[in-house]
């Protein structure tokens, strides 16, 4: 009877960069242009093999894009989404003007000049002067 051995030394590290571990676009151009480098001159690639591998070349170009996009818009700290817990929820906020607590529900969510707003009836509150809010649990 044979020995099953553990198969735990085979997996990554934990603390393995994510980087070291996918290979982008630029891995991928070089290893097709390599590929066309070397290949055999007397049987050369096919015209669908290459068409595919431009493709997945081009898919693989517009996926990093997107991701890069989609990091981009989740770090922002000011993305609309961030806030649409409030909405539907009692807020509290000193007043600027009369230095007084005033409170009400979050209609809407506004997103001007780089800062976020919070529609309270009739007013538009900065999102950063709210001190308190209560949530609405339905």
């Amino acid at each position: 009877m044979s020995t099953i051995h553990s198969i735990q030394s085979n997996t990554a590290s934990p603390n393995r960069s994510l980087s070291k571990q996918e290979l982008g676009k630029e891995a991928f151009l070089k290893i097709l242009v390599t590929q066309l480098q070397n290949q055999d001159p007397t049987q050369p690639q096919k015209d669908g093999e290459f068409v595919a591998q431009m493709a997945q070349l081009s898919v693989l170009e517009q996926l990093s894009n997107l991701n890069n996009s989609l990091t981009a818009y989740l770090e922002s700290g000011n993305n609309i989404s961030q806030h649409s817990y409030v909405l539907g929820n009692k807020v509290t906020w000193t007043n600027p003007e009369t230095n007084a607590q005033e409170s009400g529900i979050v209609e809407g969510i506004n997103y001007k000049n780089n800062q976020v707003y919070y529609k309270i009836g009739d007013q538009e509150i900065l999102s950063s002067s709210i001190t308190s809010m209560e949530i609405n649990k339905q």
